[in-house]
């Protein structure tokens, strides 16, 4: 398998730098493997995204490296992968709360006992949910085992709000 490792480096002032990209890498669903240096499956996208992100830390003053890898294993791909598949069942686990919550109103009251104003807010909630979802699943590179289940869940709530 092939990875590209994100190598930067920025002034420490001021830290927004740091945080910008650490935000940048975090929405493009990369590891750390320690500080300044980032782990991502090579795709076409993610070379646009690196290359474009290495041309931001240039400009704010920094240096960067990106380099085109192999591991020395399978073992350690599999571990590679395991840690993104780790790192996106958190995130899919933080959903599970608002699905149970969503799925509570409709074991809690019948569909012609809500009214508009209710239905509203609880289609508002579901897409927002599954945004948050689509959002997840854009960077699960690896198709990790809770997004699947946190799929069928989303799936039960939208039979059941189509209920209404």
């Amino acid at each position: 398998m092939k990875w590209i490792i994100f190598i930067y480096k920025v002034p420490p002032q001021p830290t927004k730098y740091r945080a910008y990209l650490w935000r940048e890498l975090k929405k493009f669903g990369s590891i750390y493997l320690q500080d300044g240096v980032c782990l991502l499956p090579d795709s076409d996208d993610v070379h646009l995204f690196v290359g474009a992100l290495g041309e931001k830390v240039r400009e704010f003053g920094g240096q960067e490296s990106t380099f085109l890898s192999n591991t020395f294993s399978t073992d350690k791909d599999q571990e590679m992968i395991d840690q993104f598949n780790s790192a996106r069942t958190e995130e899919y686990n933080e959903l599970i709360p608002g699905i149970k919550r969503l799925q509570g109103y409709f074991e809690e009251e019948e569909a012609w006992e809500f009214d508009d104003e209710q239905i509203q807010r609880v289609r508002e909630e579901f897409q927002k949910t599954i945004r948050q979802f689509q959002i997840i699943e854009a960077r699960d590179y690896f198709e990790a085992e809770a997004g699947r289940k946190v799929r069928l869940l989303l799936d039960q709530c939208r039979k059941q709000l189509l209920r209404f």
